[in-house]
């Protein structure tokens, strides 16, 4: 079991409550931001290991997240979800690359993002 720290930043409040109970029962603890602004205050706090950061989302996108945090010394790993194609180049056209460890598209099944999670935080 592990005691990794997660954060779920959607708008998707359906979603991200199925995602949390899987997330849980692997022994994750998680955290869910229901808007983009409340994800960004708790990105900044830097209190996560990893972040899943939906793309689309009613007032910020996850780039727009990705660029006014891109200063902070925070140093979440950030799993980017999307529905866009080739978010790979725009993330690279924005200079976030850097930023983002993994792309996740929609639609996913629960046991893709777990791997993925797996993957980059353990």
């Amino acid at each position: 079991m592990t005691s990794r720290k997660l954060l779920l930043i959607d708008d998707d409040a359906e979603l991200c409550e199925e995602l949390a109970d899987i997330l849980r029962e692997y022994g994750y603890k998680v955290k869910i931001a229901p808007d983009a602004f409340k994800g960004e205050t708790l990105l900044v706090s830097g209190r996560f290991d990893l972040a899943v950061l939906d793309y689309k989302m009613p007032g910020l996108t996850g780039v727009e997240i990705l660029k006014r945090t891109s200063n902070s010394t925070v140093k979440t790993v950030i799993l980017l979800v999307s529905g866009r194609p080739f978010m790979e180049k725009l993330l690279e056209t924005e200079n976030l690359s850097g930023r983002v460890s993994a792309v996740l598209y929609k639609p996913f099944a629960p046991e893709d993002l777990l791997a993925k999670i797996k993957k980059l935080a353990g």
